[in-house]
């Protein structure tokens, strides 16, 4: 048996690969301590075989040529994997929040919305091209991993082949969830509304107290809300999605007065403390650690 992690900067995003039929775990430890976090959505392809996992108690079977999704209140168990001896299995796992940072329209969100608030775990059936096309997908995202540091692009195009992937799973999404006759939980609904409107809203608005008017119900609500099914406030959502922003603009050489600016913070003062209270350090010294990074 063979396992691939690519290891994706951003550790919101995991991407596996393995097959054959060893008595070695699927998983490693540090692998499994991933899975057990509980924030994850995952999506696993079989390839070839089939294999099954233990979810929220209940083992699952999928066969070749099939999608299993899971959300958050999915409980995946790593160490349960049973696979046929020819299986062949591609997984990804992913936090919401990870989203944010790929260039998607609001026409996404609202195709995808819907399987975000579900419940429940599903399996879709893939033609054999969709299989093979979600497969090649996969094995793109193993080829530039596998390059050198010094590979021009290399980020960038993986940042790519992740948004050509989400988009296919909206695309085998709008085709099969309108023949799931399941009722959204209203939970997770107005979760996935929140961070439907926090995509469009975040640079302007950092306050609980307008998303959750927005949503028609209270501020506290909403953070009972999050916190139960992301494990984290409504406050700490905004503030995450702010400090990847500010990240994001930091690398791309905009002053730290600019992005004061246009993340809508009232003088670069108030930005910076906001920053360095969330990263540990200034966006001085994060800029600093970059250049230095990249003469290593």
């Amino acid at each position: 048996m063979s396992v691939k992690e690519i290891p994706i900067e951003n550790k919101g995003f995991y991407v596996f690969h393995f097959k054959g039929n060893k008595s070695k775990p699927v998983f490693s430890s540090e692998q499994q301590h991933i899975l057990s976090k509980g924030e994850l959505y995952s999506l696993c392809l079989i390839k070839k075989g089939e294999t099954s996992f233990i979810i929220n108690n209940e083992r699952v079977q999928v066969a070749q040529n099939h999608l299993l999704l899971t959300n958050p209140s999915s409980r995946v168990n790593g160490s349960s994997v049973v696979k046929s001896w020819d299986c062949e299995v591609y997984l990804i796992f992913f936090t919401l929040d990870f989203s944010f940072k790929l260039d998607f329209q609001e026409d996404f969100f609202e195709v995808t919305k819907k399987s975000l608030a579900l419940n429940d775990s599903y399996i879709w059936s893939l033609s054999n091209q969709d299989s093979t096309n979600l497969s090649n997908l996969f094995k793109q995202f193993i080829h530039y991993d596998r390059q050198g540091a010094s590979y021009l692009f290399k980020n960038q195009i993986i940042k790519s082949l992740t948004e050509i992937l989400f988009c296919e799973i909206a695309r085998l999404g709008s085709q099969n969830m309108r023949n799931t006759p399941a009722i959204p939980s209203r939970k997770r609904e107005i979760l996935a509304n929140f961070h439907l409107l926090l995509k469009k809203s975040f640079h302007k608005e950092h306050m609980v107290q307008f998303y959750a008017m927005e949503l028609g119900i209270t501020a506290k609500h909403l953070s009972v809300i999050t916190k139960e099914l992301t494990g984290k406030s409504a406050i700490e959502l905004i503030q995450n999605v702010l400090v990847e922003e500010a990240k994001s603009l930091l690398c791309q050489g905009l002053s730290i007065g600019e992005i004061a600016v246009k993340l809508h913070f009232s003088d670069q003062s108030f930005f910076g403390k906001f920053f360095k209270r969330n990263v540990g350090i200034s966006p001085k010294e994060f800029r600093q650690n970059l250049y230095l990074n990249k003469g290593d």
